[in-house]
């Protein structure tokens, strides 16, 4: 469809956030609105040779069915101009001129046009974007006909009057079917993001977009929801706004931010699916790992009385608290609390001893053509300490090593796993981020990008 379906994204993307939903703003700034009429120039020229002439015959003209014009077609559309500019609070207004290169029967002509287009930007009752035409101005230029190499303009002056009255409003029409056929593509914003098997995010606009003669916001809500149902957080969220643009130095296409509280909400999902929670060891297929009663021994000295024969221990780690991100200057953070429980792996399966395992952890945050990469790493020192204990004597510092070193290896390994699928952007279907790069600014993240649009 018409490039102008990027406009569509343009159109797609976000701004502040309302009550207790995630902030994210995408802001679509000029330059967005120029590379996309660019791209829509193949979508124009075939929507205007697809015009239909109707035959003309020259009223009470005595040859008239000698000069009859019939079989009127258009050969070639040139479009030397085209241009797109914002309409504060309203939208955006579409400026073009045309050379057609016309033939019929026995005439061949060509004239020159411009159309003036307004285009509105609205949001429906289901949360996608809609276009609708609001203005539509053609005016056509001198024409140019040719009959056996001699311009017959003034004998023929009723034939362009015809083509006059019949082209202004057909081009109109031609032009606005065009941009109009993009509500169908603008419903694919609202689609299903897939997190996990058991999670989704989906975007939906929760206002018109606010325009200003610079850039166009766009207000999406950010729904995470798990088998079928919005994962919700008791506490209300602060309003979020993409600051002003401080310096036309960044001459991206898109500016999209994405608060703290969207971040959070994405690790909370996780978390309430059970998407980081990991059983370590004690079973078949769990690697180079390896902990048993024995090894335990000089932690836990009672081990040694209540199983005299070896038996392989498990660590099971569960996250049911709410993960924790901070933005700052320049970094972003996670803060999680699981619990690790030291389960005997026989048929009894007593849990000997359970901690709470506190994580700083780094979060890495970079940008691919439909997602925000994330993976974490260890930063500092892992906090840990005793929760309950079924056996006597748990020496904690003792264990530490054991803990910290198969929390790294094997449970950081897990979460950047789960992580690789990332968060998706708000995007339109065909229609890829390129040359993004982010910025960590305190209380959000700010992605800038260009757009490309497969065809």
């Amino acid at each position: 469809m018409f490039k102008l379906c990027t406009l569509g994204i343009v159109l797609c993307l976000l701004a502040p956030s309302h009550e207790t939903t995630p902030g994210t703003v995408v802001r679509v700034h000029q330059e967005a609105l120029e590379y996309v009429c660019q791209e829509g120039r193949p979508f124009l020229i075939k929507g205007m040779m697809a015009i239909q002439v109707p035959a003309y015959k020259p009223p009470g003209f005595i040859f008239g069915s000698v000069l009859k014009i019939v079989g009127i077609k258009i050969l070639d559309v040139q479009l030397p101009h085209l241009s797109v500019k914002l309409i504060p609070k309203t939208g955006v207004q579409l400026s073009f001129s045309s050379k057609l290169h016309m033939k019929g029967n026995i005439l061949e002509w060509k004239l020159g046009s411009s159309i003036l287009l307004d285009v509105r930007v609205t949001r429906s009752p289901s949360g996608f974007p809609i276009l609708s035409i609001t203005a539509c101005k053609s005016l056509l230029g001198d024409i140019q006909i040719l009959f056996g190499g001699n311009n017959l303009l003034g004998f023929l002056r009723p034939f362009q009057n015809h083509l006059r009255a019949i082209l202004v409003d057909k081009m109109c029409l031609s032009v606005s079917n065009v941009v109009l056929g993009l509500n169908a593509h603008l419903r694919t914003m609202v689609g299903l993001n897939t997190i996990n098997s058991m999670s989704h995010l989906q975007y939906s606009m929760l206002e018109n977009p606010d325009i200003t003669s610079e850039y166009m916001d766009l207000d999406l809500d950010a729904a995470f929801e798990m088998m079928g149902k919005p994962v919700q957080d008791s506490s209300p969220l602060p309003p979020f706004s993409l600051p002003p643009q401080e310096t036309a130095d960044d001459d991206s296409m898109v500016t999209m931010g994405l608060s703290d509280d969207m971040f959070e909400h994405f690790f909370q999902t996780l978390e309430k699916s059970g998407a980081f929670n990991l059983n370590i060891g004690g079973k078949s297929g769990s690697g180079d790992f390896h902990l048993s009663t024995s090894m335990l021994q000089s932690a836990i000295p009672s081990l040694a009385q209540k199983y005299p024969r070896d038996v392989a221990i498990a660590l099971i780690v569960v996250l049911a608290e709410l993960p924790v991100v901070t933005l700052k200057e320049g970094r972003a953070t996670l803060s999680i609390s699981p619990t690790i429980h030291l389960e005997v792996a026989d048929s009894s399966s007593e849990t000997l001893c359970s901690l709470r395992c506190v994580l700083a952890l780094s979060l890495q945050v970079d940008v691919s053509p439909t997602y925000l990469q994330l993976s974490v790493a260890l930063q500092g020192e892992m906090g840990l300490e005793m929760v309950s204990s079924s056996v006597k004597d748990v020496q904690v510092s003792k264990m530490r090593t054991i803990i910290v070193s198969v929390m790294e290896k094997n449970f950081l390994a897990h979460m950047n796993a789960v992580l690789v699928g990332g968060i998706s952007l708000p995007k339109l279907a065909n229609v890829q981020y390129t040359d993004g790069d982010i910025e960590i600014h305190e209380g959000y993240a700010q992605v800038n990008c260009d757009l490309d649009y497969k065809h």
